[in-house]
This record gives structure tokens, C-alpha cells and sequence, in this order.
């Protein structure tokens, strides 16, 4: 038995086998469709003059990029605020890891890359399997403008967690520091305004674009208490 045992390496994740193998399909098939998405937007813009395709390749990215930071924002703020662990179907998978990150903000950059990036795969798939039927005709300025509209979220969406675990890491490579920096991506000064107490703001972790905007509207304080009346939700369930 002990043979048997030290034959099998220690699992690095801890849920359930069935639901890896789901997210190593899932990161499979997004990447699949991203190289599908962007021949089709390829072929689309090829058929624009270069100012035309310039217009649309940067519009649909910055605009890509800024709606996934800011979905990031709503998916970790109604994570944080609503809800408990102990809720089925979404409390051990979504709510709980969110409060984990409060308690052990490493804890993130102890994940592998399935892991980290899975859920947000499944997630994906629900948007860009319709899209994959729906925008055939690259050569149509709005489908154009839309294929690279989805790509460009897509990957700001698959990339949301990973970018989070590198702005915890301690350690960080040169040409990440950079893109930081940059803010590319998410950095850790922008989100270590999220670790402050009480933690209700700085919640987007894309790249945190919106993150200072958002807070300054105070958007996350009157969207809790627009929620709350409205289903009639007491604070005290949090």
C-alpha cells in the first residue's frame, strides 16, 4: 500500500477530479476559439481600407479590455457582498474562494495555471459558443468590430485571475513589473487599495482602469444599497 501511495504524485488542487478535467477542456476550447475569432477578424479587417481597420482594431480592443475590467469588478463585488459560502452551487465555488482571499491573500499564487484560469473559461464558453454562429461575415463592418470586440474581452476575462495572482506574487519577473507599470495589467498598488479595510472598493482586477473612477462615483456603495432595497436584502446576511 505505501508502494501504491508514494507511486501517485500529491495533488496540487484541492476539488474534485472531475470538475479539473472539465477546466483543462475549457481552457482547450477557449483558446480554440480565440484562434478562430481572430482569423475572422483578421479576414474582416483586410477588407477595410488602413484607417478604417486602425478605427476599429482600437476601438474594439480598448473597449473590450475596459468592459472586462469593469465585469471583473461586478463578479468580485458580488462575491465579496452577498451571500454565504454555505449557498449551493454557488457558495463553495464562487463565494467562498472570494472571502478566502480576504484571509489569505497568497493564497492565489499557490494555484497552477488551471486552476487559476478554469472557471473563467466555462464561464467564456457561454458567450463565445453562440458568438461562433453568430458573427460569419467578417467582412461586415459591425461583425468585424464585434469579433474583435470579443476577443479582446474574452481575453481580459480569461486573464482577470491571473493578473490578480501577479499582483500578489512577492517575487515578479522584469516584463511583468513592467506591464504593471504600464498598467497593462493589474498592478499592486492599484489593488492594494482592495486589501484596505473594509475592503468595498478597488474591486476590478482586470487591469483596475475603472477602479479609481468607480470609486470616486462611490458606484459599489449605491449599487449594494440599490440591491439590498431592492430584494429586500439585510445587511446583516452578509
Amino acid at each position: 500500500m505505501n508502494e501504491v501511495s508514494r507511486s501517485k504524485p500529491a495533488r496540487s488542487y484541492d476539488y474534485s477530479p472531475t470538475h479539473r478535467k472539465l477546466e483543462i477542456v475549457a481552457i482547450a476550447a477557449f483558446f480554440v476559439l480565440i484562434c478562430v475569432f481572430s482569423y475572422r477578424t483578421l479576414q474582416g479587417l483586410l477588407t477595410m481600407n488602413a484607417m478604417t481597420a486602425v478605427f476599429v482594431l482600437s476601438s474594439s480592443a480598448i473597449l473590450g479590455y475596459i468592459i472586462a475590467d469593469f465585469m471583473s469588478g461586478i463578479v468580485h463585488w458580488m462575491g465579496d457582498t452577498f451571500g454565504d459560502e454555505d449557498m449551493p452551487v454557488l457558495g463553495a465555488g464562487f463565494i467562498k474562494p472570494f472571502r478566502d482571499h480576504h484571509t489569505d491573500p497568497l493564497d492565489i499564487t499557490r494555484h497552477d495555471f488551471i486552476e487559476v484560469n478554469g472557471n473563467n473559461s466555462l464561464v467564456l464558453l457561454i458567450v463565445l459558443l453562440p458568438a461562433l454562429f453568430i458573427f460569419k461575415q467578417p467582412e461586415v463592418p459591425w461583425q468585424a468590430f464585434s469579433l474583435s470586440f470579443l476577443v479582446w474581452f474574452a481575453f481580459g476575462i480569461f486573464m482577470t485571475n491571473q493578473f490578480h495572482k501577479w499582483a500578489h506574487l512577492e517575487e515578479r519577473p522584469q516584463w511583468m513589473k513592467r506591464l504593471q507599470s504600464y498598467a497593462l495589467i493589474l498592478s499592486p498598488e492599484n489593488h492594494n487599495m482592495h486589501h484596505t479595510m473594509p475592503y468595498d472598493t478597488y474591486y476590478c482586477i482586470t487591469n483596475g482602469w475603472l477602479n479609481p473612477i468607480l470609486h470616486r462615483m462611490r458606484f459599489f456603495e449605491r449599487a449594494e444599497r440599490l440591491v439590498r432595497w431592492t430584494f429586500r436584502i439585510p445587511k446583516q446576511s452578509l
